[in-house]
């Protein structure tokens, strides 16, 4: 299908959509860095470029009744797929959440979750049983 979008509004059109990652508590500090300084100096060099700058960070993006309802890593990995390729992971000395289960069709939508599950099972046996198939 032939692009029917003019140059300049294609142009118009280009973004930059970054996830940032890390365990809330021990990263609070770097987090709130990249929030109010570094991130506000990217964001102007990417308006002079004719881009669009945001960043994803969910401390204020999940309600309390998402949550409730089981939907923090559905919204977590949707919002992953859309700002690839620009994901920031910060490491701490927190593991972080990991969820009870995941629904077998939020693991069939990516390879990633596929993956991790097959990890997981060949490490640890007792795992494995818990692993949806």
């Amino acid at each position: 299908m032939p692009n029917t979008n003019s140059p300049s509004e294609a142009a118009t059109n280009r973004s930059i959509r970054v996830f940032i990652s890390s365990t809330f508590r021990d990263m609070r500090e770097e987090r709130e860095i990249l929030v109010k300084q570094i991130f506000p100096q990217l964001r102007k060099l990417c308006e002079q470029r004719g881009v669009t700058w945001s960043d994803v960070d969910l401390r204020w993006g999940i309600t309390q009744e998402q949550s409730e309802r089981g939907e923090v890593l559905p919204i977590c990995l949707a919002e992953i797929d859309r700002c690839r390729p620009y994901f920031i992971g910060l490491l701490g000395e927190r593991y972080g959440w990991v969820p009870d289960d995941i629904p077998q069709e939020l693991i069939n939508q990516g390879p990633i979750l596929n993956r991790h599950f097959e990890l997981m099972s060949a490490s640890d046996p007792l795992r494995s049983a818990a692993v949806p198939q």
